[in-house]
């Protein structure tokens, strides 16, 4: 089951990209298909529209000349219509258009296709207006064909008239002389709508091949475009398989190929490289300091180990001044292993307080009514000084010609818990007095504290005459059990800086260090200052 499982996820591992590619497509070719259907029925609407009235405007061309015929041939007296008209003029307007010649009761006196004529329904408003010595045109249909029908009076003088509402005509001349007749042009629209069922198939066979090409070629590119992603999840997929396969972590050292061009694609496989490097080195720290812990408590386990054994195999042969002796190493090396436990058990706390707030950030969303208590304000001025007393008495009660010195000291205060504070400044103060010769050939050994106020920040500076650290060294003093060559002559075990940079980081503050070997060290530590509250009045202390 456990192999179907993953043979299932990676399928879906392997669909996914192919997923994006169809939604990216498809949208894509939505957007054409509304494009193309919009840009078809534009270019349809203004052809149909062209088309349409040239057919009205070649109609009404051909029925006014087709009028000026017969009209020249009128009699001056009645009966004005010729007993043998000439219509050889007329009849070249025979194909396409309908031409006929009526009297004003209805009789036909020619037409140029009698059974198109017979078929032609009679608009009476049309008819009507014509009677009126008026021409009217109007729109009809006949088995399914349209047809545009004029209808023109004839007569022998004109003027300028207007045309009844009921009827859809053009303003036309009317007749001032008496009525001799009616003309009757038509014309189909079968060519017109012929052309523009070409036209309309035309248009969907286009749109469709080039819907189909756009696709194509739409999903040639997309693929290009989402190649880098197949090789993120390649990527993923390695790392995820060798993990799977034991409880180590896979190979962190795989990286995605950068592709050339700088897109969001691009930005996306750099943040994952970047990941990727940072839980690589993230891991390698981790066993790093697994290692380092486990040799920093083996030694001491070690050395109880042995005691005990020797003390448990041969005591009675052992003097008490050599029993106590052994008992005292071991129990050196028992408060040795405690205090290790307890850095190390600090720091894990540490780190799960980090984590702990981060999420608790994350959680409290701008505009959310939640709310995280925040530290206590502490008098960092009064922490340091209380702190520098006490170290001044237990050089004093060991005889020390070490001097602690207090430089400049401004009243500041700092939200944070007091004992943490205390243990961050006692790991500088016992860091800088441990690694200070009490005595050079310059002067003697010394260590200067100070603290001011710059800005919205508390600096404080403790600095020293001691060994100095080597440039080499300097940016991995405050790796986890990190020790330079220089303090491997003094007792450690490397946790106390990588301590102190963990509580600076919980305040919400930076650490650093500068140093010049064989001249001594200043580590500076910033720290936020509360926020506007009453600071001390007190004059800055100097000594």
């Amino acid at each position: 089951m456990g192999e179907i499982g993953a043979t299932r996820a990676a399928a879906r591992l392997r669909a996914m990209p192919h997923t994006l590619r169809l939604r990216l497509v498809f949208w894509y070719g939505l957007l054409l298909t509304i494009t193309l259907v919009a840009f078809g029925s534009l270019i349809f609407l203004l052809a149909s529209s062209a088309l349409n009235q040239s057919v009205v405007t070649n109609t009404r061309v051909v029925g006014h000349a087709a009028l000026l015929d017969v009209e020249r041939q009128l009699r001056p007296n009645p009966p004005y219509m010729p007993l043998n008209p000439d219509f050889h003029d007329i009849d070249l307007y025979r194909t396409p258009i309908v031409i006929a010649l009526l009297t004003p009761d209805g009789q036909v006196l020619y037409a140029s296709n009698g059974s198109q004529l017979n078929m032609l329904p009679r608009n009476s408003g049309a008819w009507n207006a014509a009677l009126r010595r008026q021409e009217a045109w109007y729109t009809t249909e006949v088995n399914g064909d349209r047809l545009y029908v004029g209808v023109l009076p004839v007569c022998q003088s004109k003027t300028a008239s207007g045309l009844p509402a009921n009827v859809s005509a053009t303003v036309a001349p009317t007749c001032q002389g008496p009525l001799v007749g009616l003309l009757l042009v038509a014309k189909s629209f079968n060519d017109v709508d012929n052309i523009l069922l070409l036209l309309k198939t035309l248009l969907v066979v286009a749109s469709a091949v080039i819907l189909i090409g756009a696709l194509a070629g739409g999903w040639f590119i997309v693929s290009h475009i989402l190649r880098p992603l197949e090789d993120v999840v390649a990527t993923a997929r390695a790392i995820k398989e060798a993990t799977a396969r034991g409880t180590r972590i896979g190979d962190l050292s795989l990286r995605v190929p950068r592709p050339r061009r700088h897109d969001e694609i691009g930005l996306v496989i750099d943040s994952f490289n970047a990941m990727l490097s940072d839980l690589e080195h993230a891991i390698r720290a981790q066993r790093r300091f697994i290692a380092d812990a486990s040799h920093e408590l083996r030694a001491p386990l070690t050395t109880i180990q042995g005691n005990l054994a020797f003390l448990q195999r041969h005591i009675e042969e052992l003097p008490p001044e050599e029993r106590r002796t052994m008992l005292c190493d071991a129990h050196s090396e028992t408060l040795r292993l405690a205090r290790l436990v307890d850095d190390l058990l600090l720091l894990a706390r540490a780190d799960a307080s980090f984590a702990h707030q981060n999420a608790e950030e994350e959680a409290l969303a701008p505009g959310s009514n939640g709310r995280r208590a925040l530290p206590p304000v502490v008098e960092l001025d009064r922490v340091v000084l209380h702190l520098i007393r006490q170290l001044r008495l237990r050089l004093q009660a060991e005889d020390s010609p070490l001097k602690l010195e207090i430089g400049h000291i401004e009243p500041v205060r700092v939200r944070g818990e007091e004992e943490k504070l205390r243990r961050l400044m006692l790991i500088l103060l016992d860091n800088a007095l441990k690694y200070t010769p009490a005595e050079s050939e310059q002067q003697p050994g010394r260590v200067v504290v100070s603290l001011e106020r710059l800005g919205q920040e508390a600096l404080l500076r403790i600095s020293d005459t001691g060994i100095g650290i080597d440039p080499v060294d300097l940016p991995h003093i405050f790796e986890r059990f990190y020790r330079a060559d220089r303090a491997r002559q003094r007792p450690g075990t490397g946790l106390g800086l990588a301590i102190a940079r963990t509580l600076v980081e919980q305040f919400g503050g930076r650490i650093g260090a500068e140093s010049v070997p064989g001249e001594g060290s200043t580590f500076s530590v910033w720290l936020p200052v509360a926020s506007s509250g009453s600071q001390s009045s007190s004059v800055p202390l100097s000594s």
